[in-house]
C-alpha cells in the first residue's frame, strides 16, 4: 500500500505525436517507455498491457520478479520505505514494484495469507503517515508452485502537495523461504486514465504475480 505514494511525474518537453498514434519506436526506452507518445503515461500503460512477461532481477540475483516489457524496467531503491528491492517503469514511475523480505516471528506460519496480515499491519502506520486514503479492496487465491498464495488489491489517493493521485495497487506473499515472508507488491497511478490503470493492476493479478522465482535457496538479504 504504502509504496504507491512513491510515484511522482515530472513533465517533458519532447517533441510528440499526435494524439492517438503510437509512440515512434525509436523513442521508446528505459527512461520513458511511452516514447514521443502524445501520452507517455497512457502509452506506457498500453505497453503494460500488450507485452510479454518477463523478469527483472535484485542487485545480487537472488530472486527474480514478474514484470511485462521487462527490458525498460529499471531497478531503483525508494526513499522512505524499508524494502529489499524495487522497479520503476519510466522515470516518471508509470508503474513501481517493490519486493519485501520480513522474517516470521517464531511459532507463526509463513502461509501467504498470514503473511499478508503481519505485511499489512507493518504497512498501515506508514500509509496513515502518508495520509494515503484507501477504497474498498478485493481478494483472490490462486497457485505458486503448487502452494496457496492471496493476492490483494485496492484503489485508492494520497494527497502530494496541492495534486491529488489516484492509483491502483496489489500485492501478495510467497512461502517461498521457511521463516520468511516474501511478499511482492506493484502501484501504478491513474494520472488521468483510470481504466488503463486498473486493467494494468488486474492483469498483474490475473497472471503476474505466480510467476515469480526465487534463485538463491537461502532467505534472500542485501549484500
Amino acid at each position: 500500500m504504502l509504496f504507491v505514494v512513491l510515484a511522482a511525474g515530472c513533465a517533458s518537453s519532447t517533441v510528440r505525436q499526435p494524439p492517438g498514434k503510437p509512440p515512434s519506436p525509436q523513442t521508446v526506452s528505459v527512461a520513458e517507455p511511452g516514447g514521443d507518445a502524445h501520452d507517455p503515461h497512457e502509452a506506457a500503460l498500453l505497453r503494460q498491457l500488450s507485452e510479454p512477461w518477463g523478469r527483472r532481477n535484485d542487485r545480487d540475483d537472488q530472486v527474480h520478479v514478474p514484470t511485462p516489457d521487462w527490458e525498460h524496467w529499471k531497478r531503483v531503491r525508494y526513499w522512505g520505505v524499508e524494502h529489499f528491492a524495487g522497479w520503476r517503469y519510466g522515470d516518471d514511475h508509470h508503474v513501481v514494484a517493490l519486493l519485501f523480505v520480513q522474517d516470521v516471528p517464531p511459532g507463526e506460519s509463513n502461509d501467504s495469507a498470514s503473511c499478508l496480515r503481519r505485511f499489512d499491519a507493518w504497512a498501515r502506520p506508514q500509509v496513515r503517515a502518508y495520509e494515503v486514503q484507501l477504497g474498498p479492496g478485493g481478494m483472490k487465491r490462486d497457485k505458486w508452485r503448487d502452494q496457496p498464495i492471496v493476492i490483494k488489491w485496492v484503489d485508492g489517493h494520497v494527497d502530494l502537495g496541492f495534486k491529488r493521485r489516484f492509483f491502483s495497487a496489489a500485492w501478495t506473499s510467497y512461502p517461498a523461504y521457511p521463516d520468511t515472508c516474501l511478499i511482492y507488491a506493484m502501484g501504478v497511478p491513474w494520472d488521468g486514465h483510470e481504466a488503463l490503470a486498473k486493467k494494468v493492476r488486474d492483469r498483474w493479478v490475473a497472471e503476474g504475480f505466480p510467476q515469480l522465482i526465487p534463485i538463491s535457496p537461502e532467505k534472500p538479504v542485501r549484500k
